[in-house]
């Protein structure tokens, strides 16, 4: 006898065998059990998830001698021969090869006649979608009424390509992509049951490359037990599948954490020269970043994060030198890459340039931490809030600062400073902008505003009655607001037109006044 490959040995043979699709098992079986049995069924989802093996057991449930019943024997002629692909009573039909509306109207002709030894005729259309819209208006009226002994059920990847009407008038069952944990568990059945030894991490790779396909599973296994015999480790499952070596993964996000860009350059050079995609290799590298967020950020990863025990421990290494913030913004500086990449005529420079970016990223803090430091800097800097600079003189400046330290007024510190700007920022958006950039000091019922840019000093002290207002509308309080200048800022003055030195610039090039930005004297 020819060998059977794993995908057709391992088929399941009854509902309870399926993995994965226990809402449409479940289903299936109470309809049976409470004789509610639909004239027609479309099966829609992923590839190699069980749409037409679930059909194959559903038409044996329905024609087994000691039927209809949820567990049909696979011992009777009828469940034999319908495993066998054989019987007259269960005609599967490939709808990408009979698309036509000539091979629809065979469909109407054959459907008439009783079936030979069971109780129902069952039409199993695989690739439904791939029928022509002649076909599917062929088939419309069949299919909404249909003879008592007469079922559909297609199965589609594209259920969006299927017309309204033609969905309508059937029962539709969303199959699930099979998830990691599940097809891992079932390769390790697989393998003991087959006297394979395989690594743990070799199964991981398997079930990984397959996306939720369980028959994809089956024939990489297949092949890679061709290639490796019986006796498998991770390298032959690599060597065999032709992927990339996972260590890279790991070697690549340890340079990046150690921001040793050459080590980085090498490793892309290294993967360019494998021949790997570069597309597929950068989502590998966003989902291994992805695993290095949950770790960093959950305190109980196994859960989530169904890889190796030995994958998890270094991916808890590498997280433990790096915070979650930069994390999180290598991971928004990746995508961005990703989409970059995907358009780019030369992936590997944008791949490099984008790793780059990722290494020379700083440090970055919480915002929590950032204020706490700015409290820190509050406290340290209160003996020398009360010093203030104006455009008027020095005597004046100090004059109106002195109220900052006499007036005791409800506190205003760094914690409402954020809630603040978003409060002017409904207000008065441009006065917003000028502040975000501004490091405060406060005092007492008084904030200072520190400024090191010239037209910042000049914008906010015009606004500063403006931006008094509107503290006490927010804190219901009185606040003093002192603009003060740096010793270097280039502080913009208005001159009169009646300067001698102007007038005669004036009269000599000819134009108007607009500004003087010489250094002010404050």
């Amino acid at each position: 006898m020819s060998y059977l490959v794993l995908a057709r040995k391992w088929r399941p043979t009854n509902f309870e065998n399926v993995i994965g699709q226990g809402h449409v098992t479940t289903t299936l079986k109470n309809a049976i059990t409470a004789k509610r049995i639909a004239h027609a069924y479309l099966f829609s989802g992923p590839r190699g998830v069980g749409k037409t093996t679930i059909a194959r057991i559903f038409a044996k449930a329905l024609n087994c001698t000691n039927g209809p019943t949820p567990s049909p024997c696979n011992n009777c002629q009828s469940c034999k021969e319908i495993a066998g692909n054989v019987s007259v009573d269960v005609v599967e039909i490939d709808g990408a090869s009979n698309t036509s509306v000539d091979n629809v109207r065979e469909i109407r002709e054959n459907i008439k006649y009783l079936p030979s030894h069971g109780r129902y005729r069952v039409y199993i259309i695989d690739e439904v979608h791939m029928l022509s819209n002649p076909a599917f208006n062929a088939l419309l009226k069949t299919l909404e009424e249909p003879p008592s002994h007469a079922i559909f059920i297609f199965a589609t990847t594209e259920a969006h390509k299927i017309p309204a009407t033609i969905l309508s008038r059937c029962q539709r069952f969303n199959f699930k992509r099979i998830s990691l944990k599940e097809i891992q568990e079932h390769l390790k059945l697989v393998a003991k049951t087959e006297g394979i030894s395989i690594s743990e991490s070799g199964i991981y790779l398997v079930a990984k490359e397959v996306d939720g396909s369980l028959r994809d599973a089956h024939s990489l296994l297949d092949q890679i037990i061709a290639f490796a015999g019986d006796n498998i480790k991770e390298a032959d499952v690599v060597e065999a599948l032709g992927l990339m070596d996972r260590a890279l993964l790991f070697q690549l996000s340890e340079a990046i954490i150690d921001k040793n860009g050459n080590e980085c350059l090498k490793l892309i050079e290294k993967v360019y020269d494998f021949g790997y995609d570069l597309k597929r290799f950068c989502q590998d590298l966003l989902e291994h970043l992805r695993d290095l967020v949950i770790v960093k950020a959950v305190e109980e990863p196994k859960g989530i994060l169904d890889m190796p025990e030995n994958e998890i421990e270094e991916l808890k290494r590498l997280a433990n030198n790096i915070g979650l913030l930069n994390l999180q913004w290598m991971f928004t500086l990746l995508s961005k890459g990703y989409e970059d990449i995907s358009r780019s005529p030369s992936p590997r420079f944008t791949l490099e340039m984008t790793l780059l970016k990722m290494v020379h990223l700083e440090n970055l803090e919480s915002i929590n931490t950032i204020l706490g430091n700015l409290e820190e800097l509050k406290t340290n800097s209160s003996n020398s809030s009360a010093a203030f600079v104006k455009k008027e003189p020095v005597n004046e400046v100090r004059a109106e600062a002195a109220p900052l330290k006499k007036m005791i007024y409800a506190p205003v510190g760094v914690d409402q400073w954020p809630n603040f700007l978003n409060f002017i920022r409904k207000k008065k958006p441009a006065l917003a902008s000028h502040l975000e950039l501004i490091i405060p000091a406060f005092s007492e019922g008084g904030i200072v505003l520190n400024i090191k840019d010239g037209p910042y000093y000049t914008y906010l002290l015009e606004n500063k009655n403006l931006l008094e207002q509107l503290s006490h509308e927010f804190f219901e309080e009185k606040v003093i607001i002192a603009v003060k200048a740096d010793e270097n800022a280039v502080i913009p003055v208005k001159a009169k037109e009646g300067d001698n030195i102007i007038k005669e610039v004036i009269k000599t090039l000819g134009g108007k006044m607009v500004e003087d930005r010489r250094r002010a004297n404050v």
